[in-house]
């Protein structure tokens, strides 16, 4: 997929993008369904809300006993970061559309996955929300890096993404942002601050450079992009019969791998359900995750029986043919 010369200005412009058509519709429902499943005890959203609409305070009191980070993939959500082990969830990264659309992004080839989790709001449940509109707005670079914003966001920031599973409408509780805010953290941080990689804004009110808030509605199959530099807010459901679900993956540009690392937690290299999606993937999402690629001098005859024997079940063929 090759973007417009209008999608890329917006991009530079706004430090925010919404690609359509992205993602096939069969990719996107069996991935919801993997994603409702996990987040809802087996049940789907529909089947969900049947059982706990009649009884929202027993469900929000189990919410309020399990832990922050897991909430994040529903009030039951059991798999979260990337690799889930939900196969049509995990393998939404092999998209080749989806991966162009990254590398264009960051201006090279040459990317790696920083982090992917499952992101889930619902509205019978959801606390995920600031007291007043001008409250909660916030970058996310921290998350990965523990450098804070430079001012050339180009070269130095990540981008996060989420990949819509259904239709994110204006009661649904998009997210909001703040256009063009990723240029504009040099001034911002000289008057405010901000730990390490990160920054919080207390009061929005207090920096009348920012653009109004935007809120970022998506069709299924789409893919929306932000910096890890823009400035952003959750907000309340207008419609609290509706939930918001993605999964999302952040990226960097490979030359900036020494900083761009995950400060959160993901299955170990040696966990089974990464040894499984390794094993099953292709050459380029091996890449994206810091493999060589196939031609590379790091495969010989050796190297490839000690990867055999490392992921079992894995197709070693584009290697072989490049030897």
């Amino acid at each position: 997929m090759q973007l417009t010369e209008e999608q890329l200005a917006t991009w530079k412009r706004d430090g925010c993008l919404v690609v359509a058509d992205v993602f096939p519709p069969e990719s996107v429902t069996s991935a919801l369904e993997a994603i409702e499943r996990n987040a809802y005890d087996g049940l789907t959203y529909a089947e969900y809300r049947e059982k706990w609409d009649k009884n929202p305070e027993e469900i929000r009191r189990i919410c309020e006993q399990s832990p922050s980070m897991q909430l994040l993939a529903g009030p039951f959500g059991k798999a979260l970061h990337f690799p889930t082990g939900l196969d049509a969830v995990d393998r939404l990264l092999e998209n080749e559309d989806y991966l162009d659309v990254a590398c264009q992004l960051l201006s090279t080839n040459e990317i790696r996955l920083g982090y992917g989790q499952i992101f889930l709001r619902e509205g019978l449940t959801d606390t995920r929300y600031s007291e007043h509109p001008w409250q909660g707005y916030h970058i996310d670079n921290g998350t990965n890096s523990q450098l804070p914003p430079h001012p050339n966001w180009e070269q130095y920031h990540y981008i996060l993404s989420g990949i819509i599973l259904h239709d994110i409408e204006l009661d649904g509780a998009p997210m909001l942002v703040c256009p063009g805010s990723h240029r504009q953290l040099p001034s911002i941080f000289g008057s405010h601050g901000g730990r390490a990689g990160g920054l919080g804004i207390a009061d929005r009110r207090q920096f009348k450079e920012l653009a109004e808030p935007t809120p970022v509605t998506a069709k299924a199959g789409s893919a929306a992009f932000r910096s890890s530099y823009l400035i952003h807010a959750a907000q309340p459901f207008a419609n609290r019969s509706k939930q918001r679900a993605w999964m999302g993956y952040h990226f960097h540009r490979a030359d900036n791998a020494d900083w761009c690392h995950t400060t959160r937690p993901i299955p170990g290299w040696g966990s089974p359900e990464f040894l499984n999606f390794v094993a099953k993937t292709t050459p380029r999402v091996r890449h994206v995750l810091g493999w060589p690629m196939p031609g590379d001098a790091y495969y010989t005859s050796e190297s490839l029986q000690r990867i055999a024997h490392a992921y079992p079940g894995i197709d070693l063929t584009p290697y072989q043919e490049a030897l």
